[in-house]
């Protein structure tokens, strides 16, 4: 009898022990933790460091600065930010130069609109109004990082002082106001695609 209950036990702890090892086989390896970057003031480092922030009606952008003190950092950070906005705008309009053309009409009664590079350089230089800081963020080794933000409502309105002198030169035709609606929806468009 005593044989049998030690074979007994035997096979319960060869079931047991095989049954949990194939357990830890099947169970799924752990996630690996995310690492905490701090900061010099012991501020984890925020996602738009290394993240693109979006929204609907504003264009975001970042910036970095080390400099010889914090306020230059600053002032670096905020110069990089801009750049990097005012290169995003000039690509817009670009964009929108090299998709649309304003010549409109049939037969006779045709126009064209010569305003393409007015408007594309008043937009590169006036979009720029309306850039604000949103947030800053100092790293371990003093450098800064600033998230800066343009409305896109300010790269629209933009465009009316270029359109408004170029209606001023002339009398429109049908066609050619036709045209002006089209490379209004255009650049509409463009801004929805890029968010």
């Amino acid at each position: 009898m005593k044989k049998v209950l030690i074979v007994l036990v035997a096979v319960l702890l060869v079931f047991g022990l095989t049954g949990c090892a194939s357990m830890k086989q099947d169970a799924p390896p752990p996630a690996p933790e995310k690492k905490v970057v701090l900061g010099a003031d012991g501020i984890p480092q925020p996602d738009w460091v290394y993240k693109t922030v979006s929204s609907q009606d504003m264009h975001y952008e970042s910036g970095y600065g080390m400099m010889s003190n914090k306020q230059n950092s600053i002032k670096r950070a905020t110069v990089e930010a801009k750049n990097k906005i005012a290169a995003w705008v000039s690509t817009s309009v670009k964009e929108v130069v090299v998709t649309y053309v304003n010549d409109a009409g049939s037969g006779d009664n045709r126009q064209a609109l010569d305003a393409m590079e007015t408007i594309s350089q008043q937009v590169a230089e006036a979009t720029l109004s309306g850039v604000s800081t949103e947030e800053m963020w100092v790293d371990a080794e003093g450098g800064v990082w600033v998230l800066c933000s343009i409305p896109l409502a300010n790269i629209e309105q933009s465009f009316e002082p270029a359109a408004e002198a170029v209606a001023e030169a002339f009398v429109e035709s049908d066609a050619a106001a036709a045209a002006n609606a089209k490379m209004k929806d255009a650049f509409a468009n463009l801004l929805k695609k890029a968010n």
